[in-house]
């Protein structure tokens, strides 16, 4: 079957996301904003590698990321804010090298952020804030080419310094 996108947003959905999504491999935007959808993310839709859209931000969404989103290549806009995801963000995000928009802000995310996610060549904005980030800021982050929003407020990172290697961040307009 071969199903584009699914665009199911503010319309009071309840329940869970049921992990045969993952067998709808052909879909390029699965948008289920702003319902009441419960339970975790399938890890099965790291099957649906023609994703370029990931909405699910404004639900009930609970539990680790897993690792099975970093295996999405064409992925470029990932909403998952305004959820209840807990755990550290996994490593595996690093592949997903056509991501612009990651919007992860007003979770539970905790633990340190992967520098690894400096590699992301066509990132734009980064949003992280409103969660349990700990550890410290990444110089690295300063190394994406493209980013013009780095949103980190509101967490738990140690000391008071910004690396003075985000100064040499030319696109960005909000840190």
């Amino acid at each position: 079957m071969h199903i584009p996108e699914l665009r199911l947003m503010h319309t009071n959905l309840s329940g869970i996301l049921a992990p045969e999504l993952g067998r709808l491999v052909h879909m390029k935007r699965l948008n289920f904003m702003w319902n009441n959808i419960s339970g975790s993310i399938p890890k099965e839709i790291g099957n649906i590698t023609a994703l370029e859209l990931l909405l699910l931000s404004g639900n009930q969404l609970s539990g680790p990321l897993p690792d099975e989103l970093g295996h999405l290549p064409n992925l470029n806009i990932f909403q998952l804010d305004r959820n209840q995801f807990s755990g550290s963000i996994p490593k595996s995000f690093v592949n997903l090298l056509k991501v612009q928009h990651f919007h992860m802000n007003n979770n539970s995310l905790s633990g340190q952020l992967p520098p690894e996610l400096s590699a992301l060549p066509l990132l734009q904005h980064f949003l992280l804030d409103n969660k349990k980030l700990a550890g410290h800021l990444p110089p690295e982050y300063s190394q994406m080419p493209n980013l013009t929003i780095l949103q980190l407020n509101n967490n738990n990172f140690e000391g008071s310094v910004i690396p003075d290697s985000y100064g040499n961040m030319s696109k960005l307009i909000k840190l």
